[in-house]
């Protein structure tokens, strides 16, 4: 079976093995389809020097298994983008009618003080706005969505 599938010239290697253990691999052999231990043998070092070979590229594995999350995930995060700016159009409007409001109702002094924090605002929203989040890593992406962090040492 083995001898079909490789063509490769087979070297002798030696290994020393307790009674017991040789006991176990003959009676492996009996109960499966390897015809003979150095069959058995074989098919155990291949299965360890494939296991090893994945270790060994975990790290290649692990980017592209992290890629096809992204791709993935593209649709949603752009979806979020879209809902994000219609939220901030809506937010626009309706600071715009809460002037107008507090103005209509308290009048002038009322209405500088909504003005000057109004001002303030805007500030800490023109950061947040122009700031080009398409080529943001995850995490830094995730820190500047939680803007009023941004300003905590003001």
């Amino acid at each position: 079976m083995e001898e079909k599938k490789s063509k490769e010239e087979l070297t002798k290697v030696t290994i020393r093995l307790p009674k017991s253990k040789k006991k176990m691999l003959i009676k492996i052999v009996e109960k499966s389809s390897y015809n003979s231990i150095s069959e058995l043998v074989r098919a155990g070092i291949d299965k360890e020097l494939n296991l090893q070979m994945y270790r060994d590229n975990l790290d290649f594995i692990i980017k592209e298994l992290d890629k096809m999350i992204d791709l993935k995930l593209e649709p949603f995060i752009k979806s979020q983008r879209k809902i994000n700016a219609k939220y901030l159009r809506t937010s626009a409007i309706n600071t715009y009618l809460q002037g107008e409001v507090l103005y209509r109702l308290l009048g002038d002094d009322m209405h500088e003080n909504f003005k000057q924090m109004l001002t303030n605002a805007r500030k800490k929203a023109n950061y947040y706005i122009s700031h080009d989040t398409e080529g943001m890593n995850k995490r830094d992406l995730y820190d500047f969505y939680t803007i009023g962090e941004l300003y905590r040492n003001e």
